[in-house]
């Protein structure tokens, strides 16, 4: 039996039983939980300089008023 065909198997059982499901998904949960973090920092960074000082202040405005409404003042 091919990986493939292991993990196809294995993946109809879980599918037929919500113990597995239960299990499965609490250790996929606790992997996540254990990766590193994914940094985005240089696909930020490729968009500076893009847009100009007043559509950024803008934008800024814009997300600060909204976001002001739903938990106070951002610091």
């Amino acid at each position: 039996m091919t990986i493939q065909e292991q993990i196809q198997q294995d993946v109809a059982l879980v599918s037929e039983n919500s113990s597995l499901q239960t299990q499965l998904y609490e250790f996929l949960k606790l992997l996540k939980a254990n990766m590193p973090a994914k940094r985005n920092i240089e696909k930020v960074l490729a968009h500076a300089g893009v847009i100009d000082n007043a559509t950024a202040q803008e934008i800024t405005r814009i997300i600060n008023e909204e976001y002001n409404k739903i938990d106070g003042e951002w610091q």
